[in-house]
């Protein structure tokens, strides 16, 4: 995302199952973030306020987590941490 300038999930569910992934359910969180929102708490306590994060996140039949992240110039600012975050599972 940093390199191509975009930040959306595009076809997440595709991209997850062809990395091997056979889970019936797959979900993905995604963030950006400077600064002190740039540390895992900030980014946690963002997805934590979106409803749909945070089903993500607390969803008890999650078993598999992958967490990616880069920082690097994004939107004009310097030092941007994005994350990834795809989960699955039943």
């Amino acid at each position: 995302m940093l390199r191509t300038g975009s930040f959306a999930h595009g076809a997440f569910s595709a991209r997850i199952r062809a990395s091997g992934v056979k889970a019936p359910r797959v979900g993905e969180n995604l963030a950006w973030a400077a600064g002190t929102l740039s540390q895992a708490r900030g980014i946690v306590n963002l997805w934590l306020a979106s409803p749909e994060h945070r089903a993500n996140l607390l969803r008890p039949g999650y078993q598999t987590v992958g967490v990616g992240a880069r920082k690097g110039r994004f939107e004009g600012v310097s030092g941007v941490l994005v994350v990834t975050t795809d989960f699955a599972g039943r």
